[in-house]
């Protein structure tokens, strides 16, 4: 009988010990994971020291914006997305377009290229979409692989050739610059120039490194902002230039 009293005990004592043995190793691994992410994000906003100027970019599926708010944050230039391939539309464009007007924000517009539809049909999208709201920064055009069109899997011949067109029809049609948001590789790919008046916003580009060819960097595809008493995840990128270079960006691009 005291053999069979005090097995159980003891069975509780050890599955006790278990438990706090666990709970310790839970407990540090929060710690060291938490140290770490602590560390990382310090180590990311001392990198984004070097970039002054940080913008966001939007589409309705952020809600309503509070642009005033944005401004407040720091922020100093807004995209809105207006259209992608040649039926969609954004239903919150003309909405986020006409109040960002009061927030003396600098403004661009962005269209989301489609691989399987004709440039044509994507120029008239666009165009009936923004008519002449676009802005004062150049037109985006956010070219990102998709589904079945990986970069695995891309014609490139063939979506070089209509992305030069829409690039052209824009152009000519707008009378200001272009600039292209995607990967590095698919600017080699789609053997794109890059100048004054055909720009890259690199979308893999990595902060603290050159990127000389760069006029804007993604740097977090959910950036935590509060606006409107809530908080709400924008496409944060940023202005590869010093603050000066910024200003001289803008008034270049205001003049044309």
């Amino acid at each position: 009988m005291k053999r069979q009293d005090v097995q159980p005990i003891y069975k509780r004592a050890r599955n006790r010990g278990l438990f706090f043995g666990w709970g310790l190793v839970f407990f540090i691994a929060l710690i060291l994971i938490g140290g770490g992410y602590g560390i990382y994000r310090y180590h990311r906003n001392q990198i984004l020291k070097e970039y002054p100027i940080k913008g966001v970019s939007i589409s309705q599926a952020n809600g309503y914006i509070d642009f005033e708010q944005l401004k407040t944050d720091g922020y100093k230039f807004v995209y809105i997305r207006a259209s992608q391939g040649s039926v969609y539309t954004d239903d919150s464009f003309d909405n986020n377009f006409q109040r960002s007007q009061g927030s003396q924000l600098p403004i661009g517009v962005y269209h989301v290229f489609s691989f399987s539809s004709s440039p044509n049909s994507q120029f008239t999208n666009f165009t009936r979409q923004v008519g002449y709201d676009t802005g004062s920064l150049p037109i985006a055009i956010s070219v990102q692989p998709y589904s079945k069109y990986n970069e695995d899997t891309l014609d490139y011949p063939r979506v070089s050739k209509e992305l030069k067109l829409l690039i052209s029809k824009l152009k000519n049609y707008y009378k200001r610059p272009v600039i292209i948001w995607t990967k590095r590789s698919m600017v080699s790919q789609l053997k794109l120039r890059i100048n004054s008046r055909q720009q890259s916003w690199l979308s893999d580009g990595r902060l603290g490194h050159p990127n000389s060819d760069a006029t804007f960097i993604s740097a977090d595809q959910n950036a935590a902002v509060e606006t409107d008493n809530q908080t709400v995840f924008l496409n944060e990128s940023v202005f590869n230039g010093t603050v000066q270079e910024w200003h001289n960006y803008l008034n270049k691009n205001l003049s044309q």
